[in-house]
């Protein structure tokens, strides 16, 4: 292989690049690392499209709530002709039925929970920021 001035040439090129691929190579892992945290990072996503996640999240949390039980599997409470198995010891829970919150009534426990957390947090801060300040005379 002849050692030409267009070979010299290439050869030069290619060493530079790779130079520059070396310095500009950390920097390129760097912004990688970053956006593969921020990819990961759910507020991030809250942030950009919040009704595509609010979407996801609810039907993830349909499928993982359990279903309703058929009556037929109340525990003793009847038999298979419907009557009642008055037999039971379980006589005042017969007696007594059973409050069971819609979905509806669970968002509004959820949001009220949310809401009560975020009231305490901002009364402990101005407790806090009460608190901390210099007296003045």
């Amino acid at each position: 292989m002849a050692n030409t001035l267009a070979t010299r040439k290439q050869a030069e090129a290619i060493k530079q690049r790779m130079s520059e691929i070396r310095t500009e190579l950390p920097y390129d892992v760097d912004d990688a690392r970053r956006r593969v945290r921020q990819l990961s990072d759910w507020k991030y996503h809250m942030a950009r499209h919040p009704l595509p996640v609010l979407a996801v999240a609810a039907g993830i949390g349909y499928l993982l709530v359990p279903k309703k039980q058929s009556g037929s599997e109340t525990g003793g409470r009847s038999s298979a002709t419907g009557h009642c198995d008055c037999s039971s010891a379980d006589g005042q829970a017969a007696a007594k039925p059973t409050v069971k919150r819609g979905f509806v009534g669970g968002i509004t426990g959820a949001l009220a929970s949310l809401a009560m957390r975020q009231l305490t947090s901002i009364a402990a801060n101005q407790i806090n920021h009460l608190l901390s300040k210099p007296k003045t005379p």
